[in-house]
């Protein structure tokens, strides 16, 4: 039985912020634990799919509300004391063409514009 052996590697970091193990790790996933004093240590793992009933459970939101939290209640008193702004800014907001629309009339004027001067040559 062979003895299991320590190998030492020195590696540089490259400029991109990588390092290369060699061709024996090829395509291996790694765990990466950072250790607080700096040191990094890598764990070769397996990636083990879940189980067919796992994977076909039912998605839990949706089923209960969200719990009430101090943000999202002040959000809805925000919302609550702000109501004829928000309504005035949707009014003005209706009335204006949204800002994709208009980069794309943009555009198509500036083709229009380009193909006018191209048959005026």
């Amino acid at each position: 039985m062979k003895a299991q052996q320590e190998i030492a590697m020195l590696k540089e970091v490259g400029a991109s912020g990588q390092i290369s193990l060699g061709k024996k790790y090829a395509g291996q996933l790694f765990e990466v634990d950072m250790q607080p004093d700096g040191s990094i240590i890598m764990r070769p793992m397996k990636v083990v799919p879940a189980s067919h009933a796992v994977q076909e459970s039912t998605a839990a939101y949706g089923q209960t509300p969200p719990p009430e939290t101090p943000g999202r209640q002040a959000a809805q008193e925000w919302a609550q004391a702000n109501t004829a702004q928000i309504e005035q800014y949707n009014a003005w907001a209706t009335q204006r063409e949204p800002y994709s629309q208009r980069v794309r009339r943009w555009r198509e004027q500036g083709e229009q514009g380009q193909q006018d001067q191209a048959t005026q040559r």
